[in-house]
């Protein structure tokens, strides 16, 4: 929580990586010194087994839906959280999961980030969002591990991190129509390059706020865009320096309140 929090706060939990400890994780991320800096609780759950039940693996039982959505009703009974600011965000499989949560939990929730990460194609399927929410997405187009157009394609610095080969993940473009179809807002998004390796499209509602806003990184691999903590090269592919991954999701997060 923010110190000397004198009125309600927005609440960010940050859903970590396969097999990273939350702690760990969020050294990658740094949102624990921006939530110092600008004032917003976050909090940090830890999945069964550090794996998160996104939907993608069938050897998985574990109801994380269900525990996340305790974890939110939790801290918001007992901090001064704003129920109309809770956000979810994450990588990989976090960002998979925060995928499948908004899918199925989609009026708990004001909005989501998600890096490196989209959704189990078998959950879209399965769960069409039944109201529009904020969701801002970054994916790097060299990610071997979330490949850019989805499925479930095994480069091998995947087989590497990633023992048996998962079921498949909705495409970013894919992914993007599921949410603009709810949106109920313009169809063509707004396009513009930012920096040289990095596009965005917004779609805005029918009020003309941005919801939907999807960054695209020519060459990155499987990683977190600015972050102190590079992961190693070889193995995840080219972390951009060019924005700030972290700043970006919660300048987004501030513009987006649950109706």
């Amino acid at each position: 929580m923010p110190a000397g929090a004198d009125e309600l706060v927005a609440l960010v939990v940050e859903l970590h990586g396969r097999g990273v400890d939350p702690i760990r994780f969020d050294g990658v991320t740094g949102f624990r010194p921006l939530a110092d800096e600008v004032g917003f609780a976050l909090a940090l759950p830890a999945a069964v087994g550090g794996i998160w039940n996104d939907g993608r693996d069938p050897l998985r039982s574990t109801d994380d839906v269900a525990y996340l959505d305790a974890v939110v009703e939790d801290v918001c009974r007992r901090s001064p959280v704003d129920p109309r600011r809770v956000y979810l965000v994450g990588m990989s499989n976090g960002a998979a999961m925060a995928g499948r949560f908004a899918l199925e939990r989609a009026e708990r929730i004001a909005g989501i980030g998600q890096v490196a990460g989209t959704a189990a194609a078998s959950i879209a399927r399965q769960h069409r969002p039944d109201r529009s929410l904020g969701l801002l997405q970054i994916h790097g187009t060299r990610d071997e591990i979330a490949p850019y157009a989805g499925g479930s394609r095994r480069a091998l610095r995947a087989r590497l991190l990633v023992a048996r080969s998962l079921a498949a993940s909705i495409g970013v473009d894919e992914w993007a129509r599921l949410w603009v179809e709810a949106l109920g807002g313009a169809e063509t998004p707004e396009s513009e390059t930012l920096v040289p390796d990095t596009a965005r499209r917004t779609w805005r509602d029918a009020d003309g706020k941005p919801t939907v806003v999807f960054y695209r990184v020519e060459g990155a691999g499987h990683t977190w865009p600015n972050s102190k903590i590079k992961l190693p090269r070889h193995l995840f592919g080219r972390t951009t320096t060019t924005f700030d991954a972290t700043r970006t999701i919660w300048e987004f997060f501030e513009t987006i309140r649950k109706p």
